[in-house]
């Protein structure tokens, strides 16, 4: 089997394990609307707003990282929304349904640059905003917004195509991931390479 098969499976595997220890605190879910959020009523409340009050919904939500800005009111990252299952169990890039539905998170707090690469995967937990513009390509784009209490991040895209040696194996690269809240600093939930075991030597697969 190639090489390059081999460590798709893997990093899958890999991910698939993830879902069973919780990112975030019973604290940060106890609130979060977990079955009953209708996230095609958010878009659509989006692009064609009603005269109703807003009535804004603690919510857990997965994407993959599209643009990433900083503002005064802190980072905002665009993302196109990713079921969460599936943004956890696939590294492919996307994941097909019905039409690409893009939101903005705004995040106050500090976040490693690295992990907010475009193409890395997120899931996010806050509270939705009412809708506004977003510069995208150019133009103003609507998008509807959430404010993130919490953010996990794994760095997909630096551990793409690479690999490491251990014990005269060819195995791939670890994905990093990391926890961000606001107000504390960031739990880092991943084994490194090479830095803290110099055994190992990373190989990138072109």
């Amino acid at each position: 089997m190639p090489v390059r098969m081999i460590g798709i499976i893997v990093i899958s595997v890999w991910l698939s394990a993830c879902t069973s220890t919780p990112m975030f605190s019973p604290e940060i879910m106890k609130d979060v609307e977990a079955n009953t959020f209708d996230v095609k009523a958010w878009e659509r409340e989006a692009y064609h707003p009603s005269s109703a009050k807003f009535v804004p919904h603690q919510v857990e939500l997965a994407g993959e990282i599209i643009r990433v800005t900083r503002k005064p009111e802190g980072i905002v990252i665009v993302a196109e929304e990713q079921p969460i299952e599936a943004s956890l169990r696939s590294n492919k890039t996307t994941v097909e349904q019905d039409g690409p539905f893009w939101f903005a998170i705004t995040f106050k707090g500090s976040v490693d640059p690295r992990m907010l690469q475009p193409g890395n995967r997120l899931i996010a937990v806050g509270m939705t905003r009412q809708a506004r513009a977003e510069m995208l390509g150019g133009a103003p784009r609507v998008l509807p917004h959430l404010r993130a209490q919490c953010l996990h991040i794994w760095n997909t895209e630096g551990a793409k195509n690479k690999y490491y040696y251990s014990e005269d194996f060819l195995e791939p690269y670890p994905i990093e991931e990391r926890t961000y809240c606001r107000e504390r600093r960031a739990t880092d939930s991943s084994p490194g390479v090479g830095e803290d075991d110099p055994t190992k030597k990373l190989v990138e697969d072109p």
